[in-house]
């Protein structure tokens, strides 16, 4: 595969295959970090979500010592889980099976008849087992389940440049608005990570209903022909930029001067205030499966857009079933009727039946097919990756971008997937 990767292509099994999926499981998802929440979530001692790490289930709780711990939810003594409830506020969770008690940091805390039944028991040994590594950037809460693994801010790199530009306006930060969606979708996790780490080429041509219908002024602007750039990392991270679109008077990353007014751009450095202040379409992945948007969103024709803020993530279920999962977020001192205009907007087109989000996941579902082919595997079919590769397009890398990352000077091209799946073969590599 290394030497297809080298060419711009890659094989068509990696996005079916259960012995491939399988070993993602091992040395994707047990060592990468891996966002499991948010901040707002859980709020208050006590509280707790239920969230995934590749296909283990894990309890996001806060303890009454306000830290956040990232539990196993099986219990030590059969491997029942011992939550079964999405979100709550607790202090202890008790196993259906055999009455095993664990507080909310994972300690062993009890059972029946204990005095009789474990009167040596090593209760130290037996709590639930616990994310080596827990970590928060900006409300995000990543969990890593590798001991060995670098810290938070060593894995993401200079991303962290841009997540302190996108989630730094205002002071408080942002926050979840109601709860996340979630969908299961016909394809390979991959594919989400391949689309929003810098695929422009197929707005224009997947997503045209969008501007027939009203809800965009004009598509090709956002697609590999508009006015952007891709920027991308060697740790497999990658950001999609996009100043075509941005209505009079409004600046400062697409959002109306009531809104903007509120940003405290003295918290970011010169750099970052010049860079916040021309875009109008944000994208960006973080390796493996989290992503983010924030986008101008037309709720109703001839209305202003309103801007969103989502992230997602694709929950691999197995080789050809994911589970799409959104989080709108919001900021507390926003205008009300902006952040309800948002939450629309935003789920208009990338909820569960939103506009784009229908096309997405109709096109992603191609992949997989293809990886399971008979046909496909004995005649060894691989999927193109050469867009801007080599002298195939106008796509250079841009020698006078200021900012942290290698940026392209257009959106024709594919080096950001390249560049993440020579990250994904490295981990899968590395025993």
């Amino acid at each position: 595969m290394h030497d297809d990767l080298g060419r711009g292509m890659l094989p068509s099994r990696i996005f079916n295959d259960p012995e491939i999926h399988s070993l993602e499981m091992e040395r994707i998802f047990a060592r990468c970090w891996i966002f499991v929440g948010h901040v707002s979530e859980v709020a208050s001692p006590g509280d707790y979500v239920l969230r995934y790490i590749g296909q283990d289930e894990f309890i996001v709780a806060r303890d009454e010592m306000n830290e956040i711990n990232v539990l196993y939810n099986r219990c030590m003594h059969r491997g029942s889980p011992v939550c079964r409830s999405e979100k709550g506020n607790t202090t202890h969770f008790r196993c259906p099976y055999h009455a095993w008690i664990y507080k909310n940091t994972g300690e062993w805390n009890g059972a029946p008849l204990r005095a009789k039944a474990y009167r040596n028991f090593d209760a130290q040994q037996w709590g639930l087992r616990k994310a080596p590594h827990v970590d928060t950037t900006h409300g995000l809460i990543f969990a890593s389940l590798d001991p060995e693994a670098p810290t938070l801010a060593e894995y993401l790199g200079d991303m962290t440049w841009y997540l302190d530009v996108i989630f730094g306006l205002v002071p408080d930060g942002m926050r979840v608005l109601g709860e996340p969606q979630r969908w299961q979708v016909p394809t390979n996790w991959k594919m989400g990570a391949d689309n929003f780490v810098g695929d422009s080429y197929h707005v224009a041509s997947l997503h045209r209903s969008i501007e027939e219908v009203g809800a965009f002024p004009n598509i090709e602007i956002t697609g590999g022909n508009g006015p952007g750039r891709h920027v991308y990392f060697p740790e497999g991270h990658g950001l999609l930029l996009n100043s075509g679109y941005l209505p009079d008077p409004w600046d400062r990353g697409g959002f109306p001067p009531e809104v903007a007014a509120m940003f405290d751009l003295e918290r970011l450095s010169p750099s970052q205030r010049d860079f916040v202040s021309s875009l109008a379409v944000t994208h960006f992945l973080i390796f493996p499966n989290l992503a983010f948007l924030r986008v101008p969103a037309v709720t109703a024709p001839g209305e202003m857009p309103a801007v969103f803020t989502l992230l997602r993530q694709w929950q691999p279920l197995a080789p050809d079933q994911i589970v799409n999962w959104n989080w709108m977020l919001g900021w507390d001192s926003a205008p009300p009727d902006f952040t309800e205009a948002g939450y629309i907007g935003g789920l208009s087109q990338h909820g569960p039946s939103g506009i784009l989000e229908q096309d997405d996941g109709l096109a992603w579902s191609g992949a997989p097919d293809v990886g399971r082919s008979p046909f496909a595997r004995k005649n060894d079919v691989k999927f193109n990756y050469q867009l801007g590769f080599g002298d195939a397009a106008h796509y250079d890398v841009d020698a006078e971008y200021r900012f942290p990352g290698i940026a392209t000077t257009t959106m024709l091209g594919e080096a950001p997937q390249r560049t993440m799946y020579g990250r994904w073969l490295t981990e899968m590599m590395r025993p």
